[in-house]
């Protein structure tokens, strides 16, 4: 592949993350060229160099700007920290890749997206899901004619207990920022932008509570989100998720992030006269679909940064989707928390 199709990438944070879930994507990725690293433990930028290709490794990120002929940057830690070092790539005029959320309020994630189009450059933000195969294939349904348009969005979220982190005043507060965000910006993507939020909270202490949630969308579709940390033992590794998105006569229904039935609008008409509808699944085999990371949108979103920065790509999830996400987020918490429906004006 001829340089002039390959993205110089580099990455600002060799963490857990990092380095389990986006880093491993780089090798698969023919149009990026991984020109650096950095973390300011020199030893993790030396393995993530050593690990996933890349030619050179700094500590001091701002040293590495300085050095390096980029074209975006990736900027993975903690929401505090990246809302912190994006700016550092932004002012230099270069796209940047944070995860969600890309800060911790929605006040600085709008500044971060101010910041980038005063200087005519653009944010990607983490929302794996939008890349993942089953949400894809949601969407690639939900844009049929004959689904007609969306009524009713639901979704359920369910983890084991959640932990404070990032300063957050509660771990409840927590769970909305750190982790329901993804589910915030799904809502967002399947049903339309949010105009009212109606929320209840239940709490089981250590870190174990719920919120239900219901939803006005600007279109007049309506949604529920059921939240919670008491399905399972342990928060990050035993998730239950399921969404459902109703059409004109027909629903779409995904289980889990691997399968998708759809009930369309038509019965059995030949076989079996008036038996009523049929369903279609997708469900890939453990064979079909071997990679995780490319199954559940993590090599997508990847992929689509390098192809975005070489101007093969020109939207997505970007700086002003983790704002409106946690806008919904601190909505429910006002909601809950304060007895009454909130509404989330439309951004100016």
């Amino acid at each position: 592949m001829a340089e002039r199709d390959r993205a110089r990438l580099a990455f600002i944070g060799c963490g857990g993350f990092a380095s389990t879930s986006i880093m491993p994507c780089v090798p698969s990725i023919p149009e990026i060229d991984l020109a650096a690293v950095c973390d300011v433990v020199g030893e993790r930028a030396e393995r993530a160099g050593r690990n996933f290709g890349a030619r050179r490794c700094y500590q001091n990120a701002e040293e590495m700007l300085d050095r390096e002929e980029l074209d975006g940057v990736f900027v993975i830690g903690p929401a505090p920290q990246q809302y912190e070092l994006a700016p550092m790539v932004l002012e230099r005029g270069l796209p940047v890749y944070t995860e969600k959320p890309s800060a911790v309020t929605s006040a600085q994630a709008r500044e971060l997206a101010e910041l980038a189009a005063a200087r005519g450059v653009w944010g990607q933000c983490g929302f794996m899901k939008r890349f993942a195969h089953v949400y894809r294939v949601t969407q690639e349904i939900q844009a049929r004619p004959d689904f007609g348009p969306t009524h009713l969005v639901s979704i359920k979220f369910g983890q084991g207990p959640y932990p404070e982190l990032w300063g957050i005043d509660s771990y409840h507060r927590a769970f909305l920022i750190g982790q329901c965000v993804h589910i915030f910006d799904l809502a967002r993507w399947v049903g339309g932008e949010v105009a009212e939020v109606s929320a209840i909270f239940h709490e089981a202490g250590e870190g174990r509570c719920a919120y239900l949630i219901h939803l006005r969308y600007r279109s007049g579709a309506v949604g529920q989100i059921n939240l919670n940390c008491y399905e399972n033992t342990q928060g990050f590794r035993d998730i239950q998720e399921r969404l459902e998105v109703y059409g004109a006569g027909q629903c779409v229904q995904v289980e889990d992030m691997r399968t998708v039935r759809w009930l369309p609008a038509t019965d059995w008409s030949t076989a079996v006269p008036g038996t009523g509808p049929f369903s279609l699944d997708y469900r890939p085999s453990w064979t079909g679909v071997n990679n995780s990371r490319e199954q559940y949108g993590y090599l997508g979103e990847t992929r689509h940064f390098a192809l975005r920065c070489l101007g093969r790509e020109h939207s997505g999830p970007d700086l002003w989707d983790s704002y409106e996400a946690l806008r919904i987020g601190e909505a429910v918490y006002d909601s809950a928390h304060g007895g009454r429906p909130v509404t989330i004006a439309a951004r100016a």
